[in-house]
């Protein structure tokens, strides 16, 4: 018999949020069966640091309630993401408790890095260039992802804070165009990409994909020059950069909205925001010297989808995706080797804490992404002490929840395995606090029994030296019971002393006393 799920993926970005609806087949594979697109203008009036403003908020939670009716209908589980907008969006977390409250839609709030990562894989699930080393442009309405992949793994990657709908609000609003508005939007960007021109060209990339609305437009437009009357799929289609400079040309001489909305080929909805679109594509072709570019139709959304599928339990074991499957690890030993002195003691405190945490499955009931955020943060626990043995535990709350390394986790994700390493020592989790206050309740509660499990861990190894080799637990009414065990004649007061400091915490985490012999 075949198993076949559905899945929905939302892509909440500043222009338009999409959803696509897969069945997923047996072997991992997926196929659609329903795409909806609407153009919300989350980001329209945003201000970097600003709110989303009243009338874009209800624009977007109406469209989620339709998109949830949808999936709902198709019995598919939803993964909504969002991008820029809501990266920077004040009132972000007001609108995530709207979604769910009204449309019952979880967002997770993606970092540029992670969006590309995404988009890449996504762009692997349409076009056959797995084995080639890509060039990926993805223009946004709020941001613009340049990425440089080869056989899934990303070898540049970078989000640039130019969108067209951000530089149509800063430089391109009034309804009559002139060229001092153009050439400034044009020196602004150029400014912005120069910097990693170099980089991006030295690497050499075989192959140029465009995943956005404004490269679909640009292709469109250049169809009709073809004389292409028959609306077919976009996805393979490349264009040469000669034909991306008469198609330029066409938009930015159209000097207001209305003429551009007449050009054969183009889609009228954007043409108040194409040219600053137009304008970051055009800056690209010129700095990199790209000689054509191919569209790719899957790009955000259908990432989404792979990246779902691949962490659901019965296609763990998948071949097609074991190429990929390693890029939150690699996250992880990047920055362990890149900020820790002590790569043994981190390891042996995390092999400490998974024991722990797998013993105490019926106790805390968490499940393999929580195992997995707690060996991110104890590996990751002393990655501060790079900057000062002072307060290092903040210091690795910093650096983790900062660092655009952490490649394959949301922010949300991201939230949790750095407040876990926080909480390894010291205080302990309180409502108090500035940083705990920015999750939400059930985030806190994994952060507290997480970070309880990784106090104990880090006591055990006290002396730094692996001498308690692991640590077993048995529970026993309102009581937790660990065992410190060693094998060699080792005097274990200093580690038994160093955890009956972390008690008070455990129990408060647990609501079980913990005793340690």
């Amino acid at each position: 018999m075949v198993r076949e799920n559905t899945l929905a993926a939302i892509d909440l970005g500043t222009n338009s949020f999409h959803m696509i609806i897969v069945r997923v087949r047996e072997n991992g594979t997926f196929e659609a069966i329903a795409r909806e697109k609407e153009n919300v203008r989350l980001g329209s009036g945003l201000e970097e640091g600003g709110e989303i403003d009243p009338p874009a908020f209800r624009r977007a939670i109406e469209c989620l309630k339709r998109f949830k009716m949808l999936a709902d209908n198709s019995k598919a589980e939803i993964r909504a993401v969002a991008t820029s907008a809501m990266r920077e969006a004040s009132n972000r977390a007001e609108f995530q408790a709207a979604a769910w409250k009204e449309a019952g839609i979880k967002i997770d709030v993606i970092s540029g890095y992670e969006e590309a990562r995404l988009i890449y894989f996504g762009v692997l699930q349409g076009l056959p260039v797995f084995d080639k080393k890509v060039l990926l442009v993805d223009i946004g309405g709020g941001s613009t992802e340049v990425l440089v992949g080869y056989r899934g793994d990303i070898l540049f990657s970078k989000s640039f804070k130019l969108g067209a709908i951000r530089l149509t609000e800063k430089f391109l609003k009034s309804e009559t165009l002139d060229s001092s508005q153009i050439r400034k939007c044009k020196l602004y960007v150029e400014e912005i990409i120069l910097p990693f021109r170099k980089i991006i060209r030295d690497l050499k990339p075989e192959m140029i994909i465009g995943s956005s609305g404004t490269v679909q437009a640009t292709a469109g437009i250049i169809r009709a020059f073809e004389g292409e009357t028959e609306e077919r799929p976009l996805n393979h289609y490349t264009f040469q950069s000669s034909e991306f400079k008469r198609a330029r040309n066409m938009i930015l001489e159209a000097d207001t909205s209305k003429k551009r909305s007449k050009i054969p080929g183009f889609d009228s909805k954007r043409s108040d925001i194409i040219v600053g679109g137009m304008l970051i594509l055009d800056e690209l072709f010129q700095l990199l010297d790209l000689p054509d570019m191919t569209v790719s139709e899957f790009a955000l959304r259908e990432g989404i989808i792979y990246d779902t599928i691949r962490k659901w339990e019965h296609f763990q074991d998948l071949e097609h995706s074991k190429h990929l499957d390693d890029i939150r690890q690699k996250s992880i030993l990047n920055l362990l080797v890149s900020y820790t002195r002590d790569q043994e003691y981190a390891r042996h405190v995390s092999k400490l804490a998974l024991d722990i945490f797998d013993q105490l499955q019926s106790v805390h009931r968490l499940g393999k992404e929580e195992r997995e955020y707690l060996e991110a943060s104890s590996l990751l626990h002393e990655v501060g002490l790079f900057i000062s043995h002072s307060a290092y535990h903040k210091h690795s709350y910093y650096l983790i929840r900062n660092s655009e390394a952490m490649l394959g986790f949301t922010w949300g994700e991201i939230e949790i395995i750095a407040l876990t390493a926080r909480y390894h020592r010291k205080s302990s989790p309180k409502s108090k606090h500035r940083e705990f206050q920015r999750v939400g309740p059930r985030e806190q509660e994994i952060v507290e029994k997480l970070s309880a499990i990784l106090r104990i861990a880090s006591a055990c190894n006290r002396n730094r030296q692996g001498l308690i080799e692991t640590v077993k637990c048995q529970v026993r009414k309102n009581q937790a019971i660990f065992t410190l065990a060693t094998n060699q004649n080792y005097d274990k007061s200093l580690e038994l002393w160093a955890c009956e400091e972390q008690a008070d915490t455990f129990e408060s985490a647990y609501g079980m006393v913990p005793l340690f012999q």
